[in-house]
């Protein structure tokens, strides 16, 4: 059996997914301040990611951070990376959201991996991306979530901030 290399991405993206059991039993392992059941565990990524009016306490949308530019814009801009770089999304996924924004970047690193000819491309598209789409907000959203109390969730955001500043 061939042993892949890890997709950190990949791996950030499966922990700020909707958290079921096996969120639970990894983050126990990993963080110390992780809810007792997988309940709560929802409770607190509802209460930080999803619920609340205007928006969540911690959107995970990039177009929720800025001050200077139009959510349109941004969107399109997100999109227009998937599509040069040949990443198919499911209809439903917002193009600035984090989770979408992961999945771009584990793409483009499953593409390195698989040995693109093109790798100076790839390579110059993720610093390009981080750099305009998650380096300006990443780490705000990570902080917000601190204050708010987000436990694992603070953690795992300060792991996506320090990841994409390498």
């Amino acid at each position: 059996m061939v042993s892949a290399p890890l997709n950190t991405w990949a791996v950030l993206r499966f922990a700020l997914s909707y958290p079921d059991g096996r969120h639970l039993d990894r983050f126990h392992e990993l963080f110390e301040s992780v809810p007792g059941t997988l309940e709560e565990l929802q409770a607190l990524y509802i209460d930080l990611f999803e619920a609340g009016l205007p928006q969540p306490r911690c959107p995970l949308l990039e177009s929720a951070w800025l001050l200077n530019r139009r959510a349109g814009d941004v969107v399109l801009e997100n999109k227009l990376f998937y599509q040069h770089f040949g990443l198919e999304l499911d209809g439903r996924a917002a193009p600035d959201h984090l989770l979408t924004q992961l999945e771009f970047l584990a793409w483009l690193d499953h593409c390195l991996a698989a040995g693109n000819p093109d790798a100076d491309s790839l390579e110059r598209a993720r610093a390009e991306f981080l750099d305009r789409h998650m380096q300006h907000w990443v780490g705000k959203a990570a902080r917000l979530a601190r204050n708010a109390g987000g436990g694992c969730y603070a953690e795992i955001l300060e792991a996506v901030a320090a990841e994409g500043e390498t």
